[in-house]
């Protein structure tokens, strides 16, 4: 550019010497010549202001970039691999674009053609669906009766411990999940292997978090599943675990109303336990489990008044408890009370329980 300007000055004062048209016409070609000048000055300023801008973008963006690996290092490995490549991915997409903005500057585009993108990821730490969400949707489908409901329950739980490894909310939910489809197969083997695994499940989350009501709750009773398929000795040592968790969920949650329906259901057993039970109990452990049908009692009726349902089972067992305890009216009105419950798909052998019990005791109506 000097250059020329030195070209031109040089050449003007040779026009001047010359005749007065020729010096107009030289002076337009100046005027000519100092637009051009101006103008691809002007282009120049442009340019490089936006090559700083762009260059604080970079910048910028790299700056973004660190501080997203930064964030991501805090996630689970596995989610961590595949949600780092995508934000880099989408990182290099911008940094590609400045680099061909850059371009467009360069041909006289303005900067306002700049196009901006949104860094964040649809997974990312602010997503709405968040563990919450799902352990609500996975407690409700829990919670349905329907086999395929709590089969996908399950699927789920197990691939979000994937996403949060060690969380004894998801294994606890895990081993109420092998208890429902327990409940709701008739195959022997697939029982016993939905319990163990539930029981394995609720291990686990014990020895991440001891303070957890519901690890404890769900632990007794899948061990209360178990002790159908052991053997004496096993049964006797499942009810005195059983016990000892359940008082221990009762200490954490006491307006639990299904854990004091547990309780008297121990106390209930102990209660019944024949004379060789005991002797083999003593033989073990050196104490039976020893209770009374009032102590039982106890536990039903303080069930009733922290359940916010009428639950068939639970006035079933106050009606044996006052059966044991020979007060004969009563237990007819608890059974006429359970006759009246609404039905699920358990009930089965409650129902024909209460049909026998009540044409038994029909007189003292």
């Amino acid at each position: 550019m000097k250059t020329m300007k030195k070209l031109l000055m040089a050449y003007a004062v040779i026009i001047f010497n010359k005749n007065k048209s020729e010096r107009a016409a030289f002076l337009g070609v100046i005027s000519a010549a100092g637009m051009f000048l101006v103008e691809h000055y002007r282009h120049d300023k442009v340019r490089h202001a936006m090559a700083k801008d762009l260059a604080r973008l970079d910048q910028e963006l790299s700056q973004v970039r660190r501080e997203l690996d930064q964030l991501l290092v805090k996630t689970s490995e596995k989610s961590n691999r595949s949600k780092k490549t995508r934000i880099i991915k989408k990182a290099s997409s911008v940094v590609s674009a400045s680099t061909a903005d850059e371009y467009l500057s360069s041909t006289n585009m303005d900067s306002s053609d700049l196009e901006f993108y949104d860094l964040s990821d649809d997974e990312n730490v602010n997503n709405t669906n968040t563990l919450e969400d799902s352990l609500d949707a996975v407690d409700a489908k829990l919670d349905s009766g329907i086999l395929r409901d709590i089969e996908e329950s399950l699927n789920k739980l197990t691939d979000l411990c994937i996403e949060h490894p060690e969380n004894c909310q998801l294994l606890w939910r895990i081993g109420k999940a092998h208890k429902k489809l327990a409940d709701l197969i008739e195959d022997k083997d697939m029982i016993k292997e939905h319990v163990t695994k539930g029981i394995e499940a609720c291990e686990s989350a014990l020895k991440l978090k001891e303070d957890e009501a519901n690890t404890h709750k769900w632990y007794a009773i899948l061990l209360g599943n178990r002790s159908e398929f052991g053997s004496i000795s096993e049964k006797i040592s499942d009810g005195f675990l059983f016990k000892k968790h359940v008082e221990r969920a009762l200490a954490l949650n006491p307006s639990d109303g299904t854990l004091h329906h547990m309780m008297g259901q121990f106390n209930y057993e102990a209660a019944s336990l024949s004379w060789f039970e005991r002797k083999a109990a003593t033989a073990l452990f050196g104490v039976p489990p020893n209770s009374t049908y009032p102590e039982a009692l106890k536990y039903f009726i303080e069930a009733e008044k922290h359940l916010n349902y009428d639950w068939k089972s639970n006035k079933l067992m106050i009606a044996k408890c006052k059966i044991k305890m020979e007060d004969y009216k009563e237990a007819v009105d608890w059974l006429e009370k359970a006759s009246k419950c609404a039905r699920d798909a358990l009930d089965d052998k409650d129902d024909t329980e209460i049909k026998t019990l009540l044409q038994k005791y029909n007189s003292y109506r």
